[in-house]
């Protein structure tokens, strides 16, 4: 840990921990946790003006000295969101990828018709997404996301201290890949809930041609309701437990 410079001026000083706070914001606006919409917003404020105030003291206190003009010091603060902002969009897609698997594994049940409103994303989605969502949030409280993001917003100061040039297309191309990540967990978290349910139509069709008299449009959606939902039984800890860890390797990197 670096020397506090108490040498600097007070106004470099300040500018120091107002780019690590605007850092601590982006985190804040989009980490799953620490962004959780149930998390009132003025109680996120307060959290991300003391953490940001502790990493920065913790990191030395590093100063920014301002430039001739207002203007020179718009791109570094949009750089300093950039950064915050893009590793907590990427954690959180991680996350959202359970509510995308359960939306669509809920089409495949017969239950995704009907929608409710989810407080995680202020959005309506099935029940099966919104069961997913609420229990992978919990999974990443258990595995400690918030201190990982907390630790990762700790060694980015320490590594790009406040005022160090943006490499917005390393950045870009990161965010992308882990956004596609994401996209690509939840079509595989979807797939063995919807194989179920899909198997279930199929055996309800097969035995339909044999029994005639069998009310396949009533008998159907129990058919694929008992299936999906066994395989939801035996899958969702799984699924959840990926999703976190997965998450949480945002971070980690």
């Amino acid at each position: 840990m670096d020397a506090p410079d108490f040498a600097a001026a007070p106004s470099a000083l300040a500018l120091g921990w107002l780019f690590v706070l605007l850092r601590t914001t982006g985190l804040f606006l989009a980490a799953p946790v620490l962004g959780a919409r149930t998390v009132p917003a003025r109680l996120r404020l307060a959290l991300a003006v003391a953490v940001s105030f502790g990493v920065w003291a913790a990191a030395g206190s590093p100063s920014v000295r301002a430039g001739a003009t207002l203007a020179t010091l718009v791109l570094p603060a949009l750089a300093e969101t950039a950064r915050g902002l893009a590793c907590g969009l990427a954690a959180r897609a991680v996350l959202d990828a359970l509510e995308a698997a359960g939306q669509t594994a809920g089409l495949s049940m017969g239950v995704g018709y009907g929608a409710m409103v989810d407080p995680f994303h202020g959005a309506s989605s099935g029940v099966v997404g919104e069961l997913l969502s609420a229990a992978g949030m919990l999974a990443a409280v258990e595995l400690g996301l918030h201190r990982e993001a907390l630790a990762w917003l700790a060694r980015s100061v320490a590594e790009a201290p406040p005022g160090t040039p943006l490499a917005a297309r390393e950045l870009a191309r990161g965010l992308v890949t882990d956004l596609t990540g994401a996209a690509v967990l939840a079509m595989r978290l979807s797939f063995p809930l919807a194989a179920a349910a899909t198997v279930g139509h199929l055996a309800l069709g097969v035995a339909g041609r044999g029994s005639t008299p069998l009310g396949a449009g009533s008998v159907g959606f129990a058919v694929a309701l008992l299936a999906g939902g066994a395989s939801l039984y035996l899958c969702a800890p799984a699924f959840v437990a990926v999703a976190a860890r997965a998450a949480g390797a945002v971070f980690a990197r």
